[in-house]
């Protein structure tokens, strides 16, 4: 019971780095974890083709990806809810810019400071919000 599915995420892989279309094909409420799939597979495809930011792809593989990790929170937050599972919240949130190897320790947040929100978020009592993108222990526009 109460279960906590939290999906590191980051602000780098917000909305506004698609264009429109593909950004209602990612917030489709309609959208599976196939339909996902078939999503990011299309935007290895285009890179690789060379046509992705003529198709609305951003620059940024990385970003890419945290759309995708930001969108199956989404995704696994309605099939849960679908499946009568209210004890289970799905979410996704962005640790902020951390000093770890990955930033070449430049960030401004210490990695504990990082981790504030996803601890926040694995220990939210029933009946919390779930389905969104946080930052800093809020809800945030995706």
């Amino acid at each position: 019971p109460h279960g906590r599915v939290v999906n590191v995420s980051s602000t780098a892989g917000r909305l506004g780095i698609l264009q429109e279309h593909l950004q209602k094909k990612f917030t489709d409420p309609n959208l599976t974890e196939e339909d996902l799939v078939a999503l990011m597979n299309q935007f290895v495809k285009d890179v690789h083709d060379g046509h992705h930011t003529e198709r609305g792809w951003p620059n940024t593989a990385y970003g890419t990806s945290k759309v995708g990790k930001t969108a199956l929170a989404k995704v696994y937050a309605r099939e849960a809810a679908r499946l009568g599972k209210d004890d289970v919240l799905v979410n996704a949130c962005c640790p902020g810019w951390c000093q770890t190897d990955m930033s070449s320790h430049s960030g401004p947040n210490t990695a504990a400071q990082g981790a504030d929100t996803p601890v926040h978020l694995a220990l939210l009592p029933p009946g919390s919000p779930s389905g969104e993108f946080w930052n800093d222990r809020l809800v945030v526009k995706w």
